[in-house]
């Protein structure tokens, strides 16, 4: 689903399961509507079940429970990844709810963990309440896209 086009014999290597089953559930999901084909690629639909899919695969990705996160009020996602729409070449952009501005070195970890579950770059977003009032006053379309658009991951709401 990350990328733009695979063959049967691309996602058999990749993921080590037989050709016959990676060919019988990518029948499937083309008979299903959720993916095109042109001679022997496939391609992911842009659809609204199609980005559903890919959206709870990119949760799966991120065991929040396993992250050092106590200092934070809230951990969340948005951007590509909490839309679904995000590629192999997509990073992950991530929100980090806070009183105060954490130390480098909580930040770096955490930043590290989440890339290395997610297999993407990660950019974070660190809200302090003072930061999100300056969004809010200064960028209210980035502010109004954040609030819109983010997936709580663990604790309160970005506001």
């Amino acid at each position: 689903m990350y990328q733009k086009n695979y063959t049967v014999n691309q996602v058999s290597n990749e993921t080590g399961v037989t050709k016959g089953l990676v060919s019988r559930y990518l029948r499937y999901a083309y008979g299903a509507g959720l993916l095109t084909k042109a001679g022997q690629s496939y391609q992911p639909k842009d659809c609204a079940n199609t980005r559903a899919i890919k959206l709870l695969l990119n949760l799966n990705k991120i065991n929040i429970e396993s992250l050092d996160t106590d200092w934070t009020t809230g951990i969340g996602v948005f951007g590509s990844w909490a839309q679904g729409t995000n590629t192999n070449e997509s990073d992950l952009d991530v929100w980090i709810k806070v009183d105060a501005y954490p130390a480098e070195n909580q930040m770096a970890r955490l930043q590290r963990d989440i890339s290395t579950m997610a297999g993407a770059e990660v950019n974070m977003l660190v809200l302090t309440p003072e930061k999100m009032k300056s969004i809010k006053k200064s960028d209210q379309p980035f502010h109004n896209s954040l609030i819109r658009t983010s997936i709580v991951l663990k604790g309160g709401s970005i506001e």
